[in-house]
């Protein structure tokens, strides 16, 4: 069933009272604040309510004059595209810059939902995400997330929706590049699994922005979340809900800017960035966290940024213990600190690489640092 309301102009436009209904009929029960999936009830109800009222929600956020309207809009609109690729090769080149427009409007809720849609709409879509990239949405949400007037949740999305267009897409893998150490670079395999979709230009954008890349690891350092999870203490992958009464939590940002500097250390020149200051040290905290989501993405942003874990905890049962990190090292034979094992050979600790650094100054486990390496997930990026 079609829900609309003509306008002066004759074009159909959806009201409020019925994207709410829509919302309610696609969502659910799905409360999560932060969805990386859709539910089967969603999946099951995409083609029945979407196939004709996700062009009127687009059309919406593009026609609309109300800002609230827009943002309902929105995210009946990701509920429709998420984990849907036909659904999501429906948005166009004129509803790039009506959703990117959105971004900046002085409905902090909007802004967010909008972001939110850039988010979902940009993943493994190779329109969308140059698309919205042409339609300058880096400066947009840049702008949503060094504002400190934003509300958690804008920041939490704008920093989302910037993550998933500094990313890479590929042929393989539902749209996931699958990036692997080899020679001392970060490389896609297998080799048939090529990439469709190259975020290169965009990450070199972003990191034109010193402001924006400082600001991005103070967000980070916000995580991990410490505590027993509760509704006062939410965790944004597990019990964090929409409906406002998170939308100011500081838990739900520091995963969404540690997503972003995971796909910025795909660029060398951007890990020096990185790796300036505590950022390290944080992200190993994150690779940590009690949070599956912010353990996710400071486990990926460690993979590329080194080809092994930097991170040594004296217990890593503590989260706030005494904590090590290897600086980047890389010796003659092609060894980091990592392959160094217990060092219990002092002459490795002597090793000088090509750079003048030596072993004993770069690498924690010739200070007798004990150890636990992380395992990333790529599945779950």
């Amino acid at each position: 069933m079609v829900f609309g309301s003509k306008t002066t102009a004759g074009a159909n436009l959806l009201t409020a009272s019925k994207l709410k209904n829509l919302i309610q009929e696609v969502r659910g029960d799905d409360l999560r604040l932060m969805r990386w999936s859709a539910t089967k009830y969603t999946k099951q109800r995409q083609s029945s309510l979407c196939d004709e009222n996700l062009p009127l929600a687009l059309r919406t956020i593009s026609s609309s004059s109300s800002a609230s309207i827009k943002a309902l809009a929105c995210e009946f609109a990701t509920f429709c595209i998420t984990d849907n690729p036909v659904q999501r090769s429906r948005l166009g080149e004129e509803d790039y810059g009506a959703i990117v427009k959105l971004v900046q409007s002085r409905d902090r809720h909007a802004s967010a939902m909008a972001s939110h849609l850039i988010y979902v709409a940009t993943f493994a879509n190779p329109l969308n995400h140059q698309g919205f990239f042409k339609a300058g949405a880096i400066s947009q949400l840049a702008k949503v997330i060094k504002n400190k007037k934003s509300s958690k949740l804008a920041m939490m999305w704008a920093a989302a929706a910037l993550q998933n267009l500094a990313a890479s897409y590929c042929k393989k893998f539902k749209g996931r590049c699958m990036w692997n150490w080899v020679g001392g670079e970060l490389v896609v395999k297998p080799r048939d699994n090529s990439v469709l979709s190259d975020g290169s230009i965009i990450r070199k954008e972003i990191m034109a922005d010193s402001d924006l890349i400082n600001t991005l690891k103070k967000l980070s350092c916000q995580g991990p979340v410490r505590g027993k999870m509760t509704d006062k203490n939410p965790y944004v992958g597990k019990n964090a809900i929409i409906g406002g009464a998170y939308d100011e939590s500081p838990n739900i940002v520091a995963w969404a800017a540690t997503g972003v500097l995971k796909n910025l250390a795909l660029e060398p020149a951007a890990r020096t960035l990185i790796e300036d200051g505590d950022t390290p040290k944080c992200l190993c905290r994150l690779a940590h966290s009690p949070d599956w989501l912010e353990e996710n993405k400071g486990q990926g942003a460690l993979n590329y940024l080194r080809p092994s874990d930097p991170c040594w905890f004296r217990d890593d049962d503590y989260l706030n213990g005494e904590l090590c990190v290897d600086s980047p090292f890389l010796d003659g034979g092609g060894r980091t600190c990592a392959d160094y094992g217990s060092a219990s050979e002092e002459e490795d600790c002597e090793t000088i690489n090509r750079q003048g650094v030596l072993a004993r100054e770069a690498c924690c486990v010739c200070q007798r640092k004990p150890s636990k390496p992380n395992i990333y997930d790529e599945s779950k990026n």
